[in-house]
């Protein structure tokens, strides 16, 4: 790497790892992808996109185009939460703690080229990502829409990945740390703030309504709209959801919903947008991505079977928990208007769907 780039990813490391390790994802990537779509310049280009080549959220009307100029450190930080978060969405199953290199390149992969291709195509085979890793990897080329193909000089995703992860850490007592270094302490409010921004956004470009915070608290007495939910039956106490999976401050944003794609359930939210998430029962525990990159906690005893839609992260690996025991961290990740929880209950010895309002506390 230049001494230049050197110089400013050791002087934004800080906050670069703060960003990530709200949006969980490894600590490297917000820098990287600074370097690789703007050259880590505080300048955004001529073509709307800003520093973190924002493409499709500023052709899709998502976000206002990046006026083209010098921008301040506070939105350089906008910028790379920008990056950060929609890097998550691409790549649901990366984490702050990831260190699979083969996960990683796709991942750049899919923030550069899009989700279908990275789930189609070789990462290893992508300029983006590859360029200048060894001797096999020298001088590709790299196809776009806009430039043709062209011969990449540009060192790739994952070298420049690897670059910044051997910077040494001793070189922050360098004393001419820039402007940037106090934006840690405000590092959670600028991501909350960015998140609720593009959610808003998001909304309004596809007239998804986001519904008002409502005290939880459900009528016993509401009728739901949801032919697909049967009767439960009593069971065993020990094994029957008694949790609300949202520990702090819960709020129902959405009462039962998602008959039409097989997972009927409600959705609570928080207004901590970090809340952890606990385990409504005990039983084995499986974690997955599903078809719709909505991040999933499953778990299933001898009786019922309750899924956790969108966290952010787990806490825990497949395997047994307890009842209470804290499994994950409330997100937005995949289909989703906002950080909530979608909460689903199966019975399996009446083998239906049911309300999961009935389980709650």
């Amino acid at each position: 790497l230049p001494a230049d780039i050197q110089r400013t990813a050791v002087q934004w490391a800080p906050v670069a790892a703060a960003i990530a390790r709200q949006a969980d994802i490894p600590r490297e990537v917000p820098l990287v992808i600074w370097f690789k779509e703007n050259s880590m310049r505080a300048e955004n280009p001529d073509n709307c996109t800003g520093i973190v080549g924002a493409y499709d959220l500023v052709r899709s009307g998502q976000l206002p185009c990046f006026t083209p100029g010098p921008i301040n450190d506070f939105e350089v930080v906008e910028q790379l939460t920008i990056g950060a978060l929609e890097f998550k969405k691409r790549c649901p199953d990366v984490t702050y703690m990831t260190h699979d290199p083969e996960l990683i390149k796709r991942c750049y992969f899919a923030y550069n080229a899009g989700v279908g291709a990275a789930s189609r195509l070789d990462a290893n085979d992508s300029a983006y990502v590859m360029n200048d890793f060894d001797a096999a990897h020298a001088d590709m080329t790299y196809s776009d829409i806009e430039l043709g193909t062209v011969q990449v000089t540009a060192l790739g995703a994952w070298p420049a990945h690897l670059a910044f992860a051997s910077l040494s850490v001793s070189q922050l007592e360098h004393e001419d740390l820039p402007p940037a270094i106090p934006f840690l302490d405000t590092s959670t409010r600028v991501y909350d703030g960015v998140m609720g921004l593009l959610l808003s956004l998001q909304a309004a470009v596809y007239e998804i309504p986001l519904t008002a915070d409502t005290p939880l608290g459900l009528d016993p007495g509401r009728i739901l709209n949801a032919d697909c939910l049967g009767e439960a039956h009593d069971g065993l106490g020990r094994n029957r959801p008694d949790r609300n999976p949202v520990t702090e401050s819960p709020i129902l944003t959405q009462d039962v919903h998602g008959c039409s794609y097989n997972l009927p359930g409600i959705d609570i939210a928080s207004k901590n947008q970090s809340a952890l998430l606990q385990a409504p029962i005990s039983g084995y525990l499986t974690t997955y991505t599903d078809q719709w990159y909505n991040t999933t906690i499953r778990i299933e005893n001898s009786e019922w079977i309750v899924w956790l839609l969108h966290p952010r992260s787990y806490l825990v690996e497949e395997g047994e928990v307890v009842r209470g025991q804290a499994v994950g961290v409330m997100g937005a990740i995949g289909y989703a208007t906002g950080p909530h929880v979608h909460f689903s209950v199966y019975d399996k010895l009446n083998k239906t769907f049911v309300d999961p309002g009935q389980f709650l506390p």
